[in-house]
C-alpha cells in the first residue's frame, strides 16, 4: 500500500444554499464540499469526506484527484489564512473524532473568503 502525502488546498466561503448552513468548506484538488453551521464543522465534515474519498480511491486502484473549476482557485487566491489556533483545532479534533490519517498542518492550507 503506498502512502502520498497531498496537499489540501482547501477554500471557506459563504453558503450557496441557506437551508445547509452558512459556511461550505470546499477542497480544490479533490473538487468535494462540506457544510456545516461554524468554519471549524465545515472543515471537520470536509476531512472526514477527503478521507473517505481517498479510501475508496486506493480500494480501487483510481486517482483521487480531482480539480474544482477556476473560478473556486481565484477564491482561495481571494481568501485570507484562517488564524493558525483555527487550524490547530480544527486538525486535533478531526484526527480525534476521524481517526484520519495523520495530517501534517503543512498539508493544509485553509483560508476565508469574508462576504462581499
Amino acid at each position: 500500500m503506498r502512502k502520498v502525502a497531498i496537499h489540501f488546498p482547501i477554500v471557506v466561503y459563504p453558503s450557496e444554499y441557506a437551508d445547509i448552513g452558512p459556511f461550505t468548506a470546499h477542497c480544490l484538488n479533490l473538487d468535494i464540499i462540506a457544510d456545516d453551521e461554524t468554519i471549524e464543522g465545515a472543515v471537520s465534515k470536509l476531512l472526514e469526506t477527503i478521507e473517505q474519498h481517498l479510501d475508496a480511491a486506493e480500494a480501487h486502484g483510481a486517482d483521487p484527484i480531482q480539480m474544482a473549476p477556476e473560478s473556486y482557485w481565484t477564491k482561495l487566491r481571494n481568501a485570507k489564512r484562517i488564524p493558525s489556533e483555527l487550524m490547530d483545532r480544527i486538525i486535533g479534533s478531526a484526527n480525534k473524532r476521524h481517526q484520519l490519517r495523520p495530517l501534517d498542518p503543512a498539508q493544509l492550507e485553509i483560508r476565508e473568503l469574508q462576504p462581499a
